[in-house]
């Protein structure tokens, strides 16, 4: 059977297609009969969906990440689409392809990751160009890299994402030493590209965005410095002074204590970096909410942003911006 993305659902519509499953709660009414919400999501977009009568040992087995195949009919509740289900069971292997239920980053990542191999060449510190390479280099972080998100949900949530934003954040912060020459450069765009490596060991991306044991325990910024901290040392006569620098960015750049720095910026290249990185990921986050929420009810206008704790207004005349929107700056040198 094809399948139905999300994206191309119209309310009233009769849906008999496959979704990944997530937040599955079984509740119940006040008769005390039970009933199950749940959030069906593809590559395309989710939507919320309410199974009121047939919730039985199977269903109630189900579990997050698990494909679903559904019948129902699309509605609207308190505003925003939802489908009521007649039918849920869980999809076989052969039902399904995985592709078709994460988000992917439209950017080519051997052409992401081509231009922060290029940057790193462009690195006249000795030390920084080595530790970066070897980092770059290495098996396991390169595949990793190719495909992490950058985020379980709030930017950057795509297959690819942490290279995008990464290369993002890099490209920002070449612009920014260009028009500062008080900056350290090279140890600027070093930390730029380091910065949040550490969700390669936070999150995976199996079936769902989620957080690993390590990534709930210490989180992205404490393993990405253990991971450079333990490159570093490997390295003989790594100048000690530059390692704390370069550290304090890792370990700063979410700005503040209540955003999960251990640190606030205290160097010009942190300041730089953390200001960068919230800019990227602030504009990715707008663009991305503004294409999958739009307000039916209030043209130019998302739905409310729990995030930012707000409505967005991206513009009444304009069309709706897409996540493409934004382009990330070339890291050539």
């Amino acid at each position: 059977m094809a399948k139905t993305f999300i994206a191309d659902l119209l309310e009233g519509q009769s849906v008999t297609s496959y979704f990944l499953a997530r937040q599955i709660q079984v509740r119940q009414r006040r008769t005390g009969e039970p009933f199950l919400t749940v959030m069906l999501g593809d590559r395309t977009g989710e939507v919320s969906g309410v199974l009121w009568d047939g919730v039985d040992d199977r269903v109630r087995e189900l579990t997050d990440g698990d494909i679903v195949k559904v019948q129902g009919a699309l509605g609207a509740y308190q505003g925003r689409l939802q489908l009521t289900l007649s039918r849920l069971r869980k999809a076989t292997p052969e039902e399904f392809s995985l592709e078709d239920y994460l988000p992917r980053s439209e950017q080519d990542p051997a052409v992401l990751l081509a231009r922060l191999d290029t940057a790193i060449e462009s690195l006249r510190e000795p030390n920084l160009k080595r530790l970066l390479q070897e980092l770059l280099t290495d098996p396991p972080i390169r595949s990793a890299l190719e495909s992490a998100p950058a985020a379980k949900t709030i930017h950057h949530a795509v297959l690819g994402g942490l290279l995008e934003h990464t290369g993002s954040v890099v490209g920002l912060c070449r612009l920014l030493a260009d028009y500062y020459p008080a900056i350290d450069r090279d140890l600027l765009c070093a930390a730029a590209i380091l910065h949040d490596l550490g969700k390669i060991r936070e999150l995976t991306w199996e079936r769902v965005f989620d957080y690993t044991d390590a990534g709930r325990l210490l989180g992205h910024i404490t393993l990405g410095t253990l991971l450079v901290e333990e490159r570093i040392r490997a390295i003989p006569d790594f100048p000690v002074p530059l390692a704390n620098a370069l550290l304090h960015c890792i370990l700063s750049h979410h700005g503040e204590l209540d955003w999960g720095s251990p640190k606030r910026p205290k160097t010009l290249e942190a300041i730089v970096l953390h200001y960068a990185e919230d800019l990227d990921g602030k504009i990715n986050g707008f663009l991305s909410f503004s294409a999958r929420f739009p307000d039916p009810q209030h043209p130019g206008w998302t739905q409310f942003n729990k995030a930012m704790d707000r409505y967005l207004y991206f513009g009444r005349e304009s069309r709706q911006p897409t996540p493409d929107d934004q382009v990330s700056p070339a890291t050539d040198p």
